[in-house]
């Protein structure tokens, strides 16, 4: 990875008014009640909010667990107080853009691209697009580069918003020497009410693209990057638009890159060939499944108050668990991931999830366990939802058989630890070998939990 350094380009009164002028009315097609959404982090719910015992408690000792809210495929994208770094210039709409270069348009995969010329710029504010930049990145062999607003979100919902029915130009600053070294540029972003947010547009108009290809990506709880596409012949008329990708299923991701020309390396081997961290390819025969409504919601991590905040990182819980349980294992992570966009409101989400439980509901899984033959062991991680785990767990144990397999569950709660989870899963998975001596801990402990954990894993053998 090519080393970066910042520079910023301050933006211009005129440039702001012609592109006010430019892309008015995309407000107008905004959805009033979506949430900022960015595809995966970032809600889990409360077992225990105020207010929801007295209803509830009567019948389930054990009340839903906090929300952890999500980017729709991004997660912990924010770093809480992020700042402008040290001796840079806040990049607006400025006509002052970097020069342009000749270059190749995209073949459409029908030749290797040169990586070197290859840039992957992104922003991402809960996580999930910046999960999604750095895979594309390590594939490719490409340049990254982060996009950030000058001035970090207070209340990403209500600027977020704002910006867009305002048609606003926020200043950004970017980790780049310049993009005239760059023949390709892929460019992420979350969507946020039908449309990328509009550090995306401040970009754009940043730079002059002529005779560059862009190539779009998306995260997204829901919608995909058709209404978004818009920006990029508007504000970039000189550039070529490839085909762009919703990348809300990970398994899409490689072979779009490879359609695209960058499905081998120098050598001539793939990404798979060369230690690609994908489902069943590090050499683990350990994988760490997890589900939390942060990943499958439609608004950032910022947007609850109910996420962790882990080495500097707002992220969901069971994703911050997994994390660490990885970080001692080597195991593959696996986010389980559903077709339905849970509620970032924590008391809408709790409402949803008992419905979802008396409905005995078996919400669609939209990501699926490759090579599940290469794992022993299966680390499942989940919230601790009225007594129970989430619906998403019994479709993801439908879909699976674990006979011969060691399941070893982990969860976070707020008082009910693992309640009746564990004879659960032993139930739907008689012949696997279900560890229970699970690891379970208070959703308020997780950010400190990595010791603990090294402790239990210490016990189990790893």
């Amino acid at each position: 990875m090519k080393s970066m350094k910042k520079i910023f380009v301050l933006v211009s009164a005129a440039a702001l008014a012609a592109a006010s002028l430019t892309a008015c009315g995309r407000a107008s097609g905004s959805s009033d009640n979506a949430e900022a959404a960015e595809t995966t982090e970032a809600v889990e719910i409360s077992e225990t909010t105020e207010g929801a015992e007295t209803e509830r408690a009567a019948e389930n000792s054990d009340s839903a667990e906090s929300a952890e809210t999500t980017e729709a495929v991004e997660m912990s994208e924010t770093t809480e107080g992020a700042e402008t770094a040290e001796g840079t210039e806040p990049i607006g709409g400025s006509d002052d853009t970097a020069e342009s270069t000749e270059a190749a348009e995209n073949q459409g995969g029908t030749e290797t691209t040169d990586a070197s010329n290859t840039l992957v710029v992104y922003f991402s504010h809960t996580g999930n697009t910046e999960e999604v930049a750095q895979e594309i990145a390590d594939y490719t062999g490409a340049t990254l580069a982060e996009i950030q607003r000058a001035v970090p979100y207070d209340d990403v919902n209500t600027e977020g918003e704002e910006e867009l029915e305002n048609d606003a130009r926020p200043e950004i600053t970017v980790d780049l020497d310049g993009i005239e070294q760059y023949d390709t540029i892929f460019v992420g972003y979350p969507i946020w009410w039908d449309e990328a947010p509009m550090v995306i547009d401040t970009f754009l108009e940043s730079y002059d693209f002529s005779g560059k290809t862009l190539v779009p990506f998306c995260t997204s709880a829901s919608d995909s990057i058709d209404n978004s596409l818009h920006i990029f012949s508007e504000l970039a008329p000189g550039a070529t638009v490839a085909e762009g990708l919703t990348a809300n299923d990970e398994e899409e991701i490689v072979p779009w890159l490879n359609s695209l020309g960058y499905g081998a390396d120098s050598s001539g081997n793939t990404a798979e060939e060369t230690g690609s961290t994908e489902n069943g390819t590090s050499g683990s025969n350990i994988l760490i499944a997890y589900f939390t409504a942060a990943e499958n919601s439609g608004v950032d991590a910022v947007a609850s108050a109910s996420y962790s905040e882990v080495n500097g990182e707002a992220k969901g819980r069971m994703q911050a668990l997994a994390e660490m349980i990885q970080e001692r294992t080597g195991g593959d992570l696996f986010s389980i991931r559903t077709d339905v966009v849970y509620p970032a409101d924590g008391g809408e989400l709790i409402d949803y999830a008992a419905d979802e439980q008396a409905e005995d509901a078996r919400p669609g899984l939209t990501s699926h366990i490759e090579n599940l033959d290469s794992y022993d062991t299966i680390f499942i991680g989940y919230p601790n939802w009225w007594g129970d785990m989430p619906q998403a767990l019994y479709s993801f144990f439908d879909e699976y058989d674990f006979s011969g397999k060691t399941i070893i569950p982990f969860n976070s709660h707020n008082g009910s630890r693992f309640s009746n989870t564990i004879q659960t899963i032993q139930e739907l998975e008689p012949d696997a070998n279900v560890i229970e001596d699970g690891f379970t801990i208070n959703e308020r402990d997780v950010p400190d939990a990595a010791g603990d954990i090294d402790a239990w894993l210490g016990e189990l053998g790893y």
